[in-house]
């Protein structure tokens, strides 16, 4: 009875998602138009919007864009911030079965599209359309004043009202939620020619109801496909069951089997073998199958391959650009540098020219990180190792909190990651940031599940100090979840040592005076680059760049709850797609599994719970950062890893147990004694597992080498010969060009801070910019880079004969 009231329970769950969902289609982005004798008000979101005098309105023109673009499209390309995405490669891939399956999955066509436009004149409605075909003129009445009224259903890409007058102008109307902004412009056509003239223009949006209902209903997709799982499999292993009964039911009765480790327990894992190395090494494999440390090596491999042949060494975006000039300065034995000859000529991207100085705005944890591969010679290979490390803490913490079998299978998981490779692979904080944290926590761990050396507390502060000097904001709440959740699962040991707190103080003083000891380098790192303690250098170099909401904040020039939700929304579209390479819901559909069938534990909860405010955090952010993946998420990597292992071994028991029910009941049926058969896993989960990892290597990683070969950063458009740039045939030579994207991404990283290298690049293009570059570098001949269309670059001699 037990088992039908969790069933009914499940079906009610899964009809309440079903409702939430179409309640949340039903939230939409209203537009009005205002026509009062040939006056044109535009109100969007809220805001009212004057165009002032127009001709007499025509036509109204609603176009629902192209099926193919949308902001993340299934390879991880986008069309919002990188501009990778290829739409004539998906207009060829839109007819096959796996774009077709993913676009139903997604509901591509559900998204940026007009609905139930109405014609209103004398507050009476002339015409309604409730469904406009994709590119639909709609004829407007001849009276001096009337409203039309329209709905745009889950925004997504840029969408456009185009308004033609009786003189034959345009006005357009354009919704843009990625750049914030709506945007009416007039255009003059036929008889007058000329260029769009901007006529009104304002934030967008501030509304959050119709991106909140987007996210929940993100949500709410993801459990109902969790259920979906949940269904297929137990319906896979009871058929499985039935069929293989009586088969080879009795061969397997024979075979003496281990139960499987499937849930995981706590653990405390003591050191029990003599010698560092070997108490080192049977301690990890006592927590980790020998089988993810092959994973590990292989993807360390495959990584550095990204790093090297991909990514040619450099990095290719601003941040990075800046940690690895900074890395440069600091491998020099300094904090900043000297201030270039001719500063203006050698901007930097994040990099701040302040008081004589020249140094980067980011805390300094990745750029020291970064040192010993400057003094080695290989930068590169830095953070993919960092990576791997960062991996293999996340293993040993999950095989703490869980068992061998989650630890093994999380690492697994990890390395099989598009997501986790090509992002360790750059230059970024991230990976950094999470090696720290994670070996942090890890200490913790080991100190508050018995082995109470005070080194593991110490190593824990140290740790947790150097992901705060390189995520700060990020690293403190990462942290404050952290102590937390490992303060809530070990509250037992914690309340029977209590009454021996004396003997902690010492400890307690000297973590303490660690953590003041970071919290100094901080301040005097500020102090000695700014010349205010509490101003860093990335808010001396940009101010608005900080969490919050209102006006003044980031480059939009606002922010708001709406736009935040719109933030996390891409965030969690960009996760879905590039975290595991697996078709959309499924990447986060294991995770609510142990949830909603009633198995989930304390840390599974507390793992959810960092997961969400983690995630929830950059709400309050005023950009989503989208670069390689979602990598603001990347250091919420341990709770997604650990909770979709949870989710994989619930799925697992759960088809183990209704495969075993149904052998046992056909067992009865035929009379026949039930079958004591131990089954190492659910064949329907295992399946299912194969069919997700092949998705991933057969589609997902071999597009993603493809759309970063010969990366750069650039617009996918914008062709370059790299080899050509970063192998020049120059020697003592200025190279200067005046495209600063290219100059950003791809020259100043070339740059050392001292600029003593055999070329020097720079940012210049007219005669008394070269002259300057002659006086601050004698001797140095000055070469214009010039790219052709097809890529090809030309080294072109402009120093006087």
């Amino acid at each position: 009875m037990h088992r039908w009231w969790k069933v009914g329970g499940l079906i009610l769950l899964a009809l309440l998602l079903v409702l939430i969902d179409r309640v949340c289609y039903q939230v939409t982005v209203p537009v009005t138009l205002e026509v009062r004798h040939q006056t044109l008000t535009v109100d969007v979101d809220g805001s009212g919007l004057k165009v002032g005098a127009i001709a007499a309105p025509r036509v109204l023109l609603l176009s629902n864009g192209s099926p193919v673009v949308h902001e993340y499209q299934i390879d991880g390309t986008d069309s919002t911030n990188n501009f990778t995405l290829n739409q004539s490669y998906f207009e060829q891939l839109a007819s096959t079965l796996y774009y077709r399956f993913q676009a139903w999955m997604r509901d591509f066509g559900g998204t940026s599209v007009w609905r139930d436009v109405q014609i209103v004149q004398s507050q009476r409605v002339i015409r309604t359309i409730a469904q406009p075909t994709s590119t639909m003129s709609v004829p407007l009445p001849s009276a001096a004043s009337f409203d039309v009224h329209l709905q745009l259903q889950r925004p997504e890409t840029p969408r456009t009202i185009d308004v033609t007058m009786a003189d034959h102008t345009t006005i357009h109307i354009t919704l843009d939620r990625n750049d914030r902004y709506i945007r009416i412009t007039r255009s003059p056509q036929n008889l007058m020619g000329g260029a769009d003239i901007e006529v009104a223009r304002a934030f967008f949006p501030q509304n959050p109801w119709p991106f909140a209902a987007m996210v929940v209903s993100f949500l709410a997709r993801t459990c109902l496909w969790a259920l979906a799982i949940l269904v297929l499999v137990l319906l896979g292993d009871a058929l499985s069951a039935s069929l293989w009964h009586g088969v080879i039911g009795s061969w397997l009765t024979r075979l003496r089997r281990r139960k499987p480790e499937l849930e995981g327990a706590d653990v405390v894992l003591e050191d029990q073998k003599p010698g560092l190395i070997r108490r080192g090494w049977c301690g990890m494999t006592a927590a980790i199958h020998p089988v993810a440390l092959l994973f590990l090596v292989a993807s360390l491999i495959f990584v550095l391959w990204i790093a090297l042949v991909e990514y040619h060494g450099e990095p290719h975006i601003y941040d990075a650009s800046a940690y690895l000039f900074a890395a440069k300065t600091y491998a020099h034995g300094q904090l900043s540098a000297p201030l270039p000859p001719v500063p203006n000529l050698f901007p930097g991207p994040f990099v701040l020219q302040f008081d004589g100085k020249w140094f980067a705005q980011y805390p300094p944890g990745t750029a020291l990180t970064l040192v010993p591969g400057i003094w080695l010679g290989v930068p590169w290979a830095v953070e993919p190792i960092c990576g791997t490390l960062a991996l293999l803490g996340c293993g040993l913490v999950l095989g703490r909190l869980y068992g061998r079998t989650v630890a093994t299978l999380a690492i697994v998981l990890g390395t099989l990651s598009p997501f986790y490779s090509y992002l360790s692979a750059s230059y970024l904080s991230h990976t950094i940031a999470l090696l720290y944290l994670v070996w942090g926590w890890w200490a913790l761990l080991r100190f508050m599940q018995g082995r109470r050396s005070r080194w593991n507390l110490y190593l824990a502060v140290v740790c947790f100090g150097l992901g705060a000097l390189t995520r700060d904001l990020v690293g403190i709440l990462w942290i404050f979840l952290v102590v937390i959740g490992c303060i809530v699962i070990n509250q037992s040991r914690i309340r029977h040592n209590w009454r021996a707190w004396r003997r902690w103080i010492t400890p307690a003083l000297i973590v303490l005076g660690l953590a003041c000891c970071f919290g100094a380098i901080s301040v005097c790192y500020n102090l000695y680059l700014t010349h205010n303690a509490l101003t860093s250098p990335r808010t001396l170099f940009y101010a608005p760049d900080r969490w919050g909401f209102g006006m003044g904040i980031g480059f939009y020039g606002q922010h708001t709850l709406a736009a935040g939700l719109i933030n996390l929304d891409e965030l969690l579209t960009s996760l879905a797609t590039d975290l595991y390479g697996w078709p959309f819901y499924f990447t986060l559909a294991f995770i609510p599994l142990p949830f909603i069938t009633g198995r989930a534990r304390l840390v599974d909860w507390i793992l959810l719970f960092c997961l969400i405010t983690m995630a929830g955090a950059y709400i309050g952010y005023f950009y989503h950062g989208i670069y390689l993946g979602p990598r603001y998420l990347f250091e919420t990597l341990p709770f997604l890893l650990g909770l979709t292992v949870r989710g994989i071994l619930t799925l697992g028991s759960l088809g183990m147990k209704t495969g075993a029910m149904v052998s046992s009941y056909l067992g009865r049926l035929r009379q026949q004694p039930p079958a004591s058969i131990s089954v190492l896993w659910s064949l329907a989960t295992v399946l299912l597992i194969v069919c997700l990892v092949a998705c991933n290597l057969l589609y997902y990683l071999p597009r993603q080498a493809v759309v970063y070969r010969d990366y750069t950063g650039l617009p996918s458009g914008y062709k370059v010969d790299l080899n050509a740039i970063y192998h020049p045939k120059l020697h003592q030579a200025v190279v200067v060009t005046d495209d600063l994207y290219l100059y950003y991404l791809v020259l100043f990283p070339l740059n050392d801070p001292d600029l003593h290298s055999d070329v020097i690049y720079a940012m210049a293009n007219d005669p008394t910019q070269y002259a300057q570059l002659r006086g601050a570098f004698p001797g140095r001949s000055i070469y214009q880079l010039n790219i052709d269309d097809n890529g090809s670059v030309h080294y072109t001699n402009v120093s006087p004969p």
